[in-house]
């Protein structure tokens, strides 16, 4: 089960405290989504309505100004991109839940292949690492760094 405390934790990095706060009904309903899911669907649909759901929760809890107020008190202002990297990163509170089986890893494969899935990436690279070749984890490895940022590898590839 997915806790609105694991939301929380996950998108406190992009929100801080106080907008975390302001969009906390918001949380209810992503973590209830986020459970909802079944490996049945495609993951496109999830990360889009997360995508939206987040938006309009931050437009309106800032009136338009899309700015988080972080913990040493700088203002950042949250780009339109940034709310399809949050969604992704709160799709890997589902798929780090997925079976190791193979139907699942040829699900996130053609996922992170179809989408800038880092969180895909991650899940293959760590939890399927034993269905796949030393080759195709050095890939992954290798895609991961080329096209996403260094902060976002931070625990798992950051060697």
């Amino acid at each position: 089960m997915i806790t609105v405390a694991q939301v929380m934790i996950t998108l406190h990095p992009w929100l801080g405290a106080p907008l975390s706060r302001a969009v906390e009904p918001c949380m209810d309903e992503i973590a209830h989504r986020l459970n909802a899911y079944s490996s049945r669907q495609a993951p496109d649909q999830l990360q889009d309505d997360l995508d939206s759901l987040l938006f309009c929760a931050v437009r309106d809890a800032t009136r338009g100004r899309m700015l988080a107020q972080m913990a040493d008190g700088s203002l950042i202002r949250i780009r339109v991109e940034d709310f399809s990297t949050m969604a992704d990163e709160l799709m890997y509170l589902v798929f780090s839940r997925f079976p190791v089986d193979r139907n699942h890893f040829l699900l996130l494969r053609e996922y992170s292949m179809r989408r800038e899935s880092l969180s895909a990436l991650r899940v293959l690279y760590i939890r399927f690492a034993a269905l796949q070749s030393p080759q195709e984890l050095h890939t992954i490895a290798s895609v991961a760094r080329a096209c996403h940022e260094p902060f976002r590898l931070r625990g798992w590839l950051d060697e």
